[in-house]
């Protein structure tokens, strides 16, 4: 696929992709009404990340911004103590027992793509 064909659809599957997660539905249920195919809406997941991960190579001096959902919603996340720390170099992470396993997913590929 020519670099610029690979652009073209690259953009459209980004939007697509940032319109389902806005919807906060699951993906299965996403693509059933849209009639998309799960492989597909990952491969493009897969590809837009690695993507975004060689631009990050290419300019060293950038720093990586990844947007995670709220932590949580109500008090008993607020006032949780962490069931979970870990810790690379300076950056530290805590999971408190009432994180749902969605959100640990999106912490840990972060967390992935960041070291």
């Amino acid at each position: 696929m020519s670099d610029l064909k690979h652009e073209v659809i690259a953009e459209r599957w980004a939007a697509l992709i940032k319109e389902r997660m806005d919807s906060g539905m699951t993906i299965k249920e996403w693509c059933r009404e849209r009639n998309v195919k799960e492989s597909q809406y990952y491969y493009w997941l897969k590809t837009l990340r690695r993507d975004e991960a060689d631009a990050a190579e290419q300019d060293p001096g950038a720093t990586p911004f990844v947007e995670l959902p709220a932590i949580c919603q109500g008090q008993a996340a607020a006032s949780g103590r962490p069931a979970a720390v870990i810790r690379k170099g300076g950056v530290s992470i805590e999971i408190t027992e009432s994180a749902s396993p969605g959100f640990i997913a999106k912490i840990l590929e972060a967390a992935a793509h960041a070291w």
